[in-house]
């Protein structure tokens, strides 16, 4: 496999891709079968842009918009349009992915640190941090990807966010219980599983993610912003 085919796939198979329209499951491993090539550059991409910690939302905002334009079977070029996710939406993917993840970390460290405390209510309130962490995590499978692919600004993408990771649940734990399976094997089968992360685990898991993530958006979030801009129209 040459270097370009490695990140951009070959001719063939893009013909291919569009041959059929899986769901589900099946749309998954179509994916990962014609796109595999590119899902390892991307995912050493990805974690490339992610060493200056800082730059971790920015990242998963265009990790999100590669895997939509695979998911939507849309011409997809992913060292250009990663990039151009990086770049353009780094407001944004900043201000509101950035809020999520330090949140999360926050609840995190509550749900380690306060059954510690000798307290008799410790674990309660470690409980409670770690089921908000929960759902920050859910709210995050539905942020990126709106980032990615809307102009919805700071608030709406938060409360959008809440909002589709209780509404779309049956999807939020299937692509929670995908992301858990795909670092348990990861770690629990080291150290013969050592090289499944650095080369393809995290494009897995944000592809599970954004796989969950894509039918909130197309069901919910989409259709009500083409209505809004048919409305402004007239």
């Amino acid at each position: 496999m040459s270097l370009y085919n490695f990140f951009y796939g070959s001719k063939h198979v893009h013909e291919n891709s569009k041959q059929a329209n899986p769901q589900g499951i099946r749309l998954f491993w179509s994916v990962v079968k014609w796109h595999f090539g590119r899902l390892v550059g991307l995912n050493v991409l990805f974690i490339l842009a992610c060493i200056p910690i800082v730059t971790i939302p920015c990242a998963m905002t265009a990790m999100s918009k590669v895997l939509g334009l695979f998911l939507t079977r849309r011409i997809c070029y992913p060292l250009y349009h990663f990039r151009r996710a990086f770049i353009d939406e780094w407001k944004r993917s900043t201000a509101a992915g950035g809020a999520l993840l330090l949140s999360l970390i926050a609840l995190l460290i509550g749900a380690w640190f306060y059954p510690r405390m000798g307290l008799s209510f410790g674990w309660i309130l470690g409980g409670l941090c770690l089921a908000l962490a929960v759902l920050v995590l859910a709210a995050s499978i539905y942020l990126f990807p709106m980032i990615a692919f809307t102009d919805l600004p700071f608030a709406s993408l938060l409360q959008n966010a809440f909002s589709l990771s209780m509404i779309c649940l049956p999807y939020t734990l299937v692509a929670l219980a995908g992301s858990a399976l795909i670092l348990a094997v990861s770690y629990l089968g080291l150290p013969f599983t050592v090289v499944i992360m650095p080369v393809l685990g995290c494009s897995l898991i944000g592809l599970a993610c954004n796989q969950a993530a894509w039918h909130a958006l197309k069901t919910y979030v989409l259709v009500a912003q083409e209505s809004d801009e048919s409305s402004s129209q007239e």
